[in-house]
């Protein structure tokens, strides 16, 4: 599927808690050889309070600053719409199963409880809303993937494709 070049240059990997988007986030960004942001250490500090509205928007501005970059993100109940990640061109939606996230977020017990409430509420109080923004622009590229497997295709197309042109630079 992707052909040399095809790419695009800031991508945005997303999805709800337990979905492992910052795996797959950093699965893709050392395959196509781009820095890797990962959002949750801007916004959550030490003591896990949200960022306030014009420090998070100050951030993300920042962040679209950069000309390259793959970055993980988890739109949710704190999160602003402008500037929106960055402004990416290219997103990956991981919309795994809420059966699916949360087997893996037992992994982490010590996660607060709202974590747990939040993996089934997101597709429908969150997911929706940010799809119907990012297909509102016609610049972003939108891949959607349901199951790990789809994802892992496409991590490994990158990778025969992107890899051999990260290796010949």
């Amino acid at each position: 599927m992707y052909e040399s070049g095809e790419l695009s240059d800031r991508i945005v990997v997303l999805g709800r808690g337990g979905v492992a988007e910052a795996s797959a986030a950093a699965q893709l960004a050392e395959i196509c050889a781009r820095p890797l942001i990962r959002i949750d250490k801007h916004f959550w500090p030490v003591d896990r309070r949200p960022q306030p509205a014009p420090h998070w928007a100050a951030v993300q501005a920042h962040i679209a600053g950069n000309r390259q970059w793959v970055l993980d993100a988890d739109l949710g109940p704190f999160d602003i719409d402008e500037p929106r990640l960055g402004h990416p061109d290219e997103v990956w939606v991981l919309d795994f199963s809420p059966l699916t996230c949360l087997l893996r977020a037992l992994r982490y017990p010590d996660e607060r409880r709202d974590l747990r409430v939040w993996l089934f509420r997101w597709r429908r109080e969150y997911l929706r809303a940010a799809m119907a923004h990012i297909e509102a622009d016609p610049r972003v590229r939108l891949r959607r993937f349901r199951t790990v497997a789809e994802l892992e295709a496409a991590l490994d197309e990158v990778a025969a494709c992107c890899g051999d042109e990260v290796a010949a630079a």
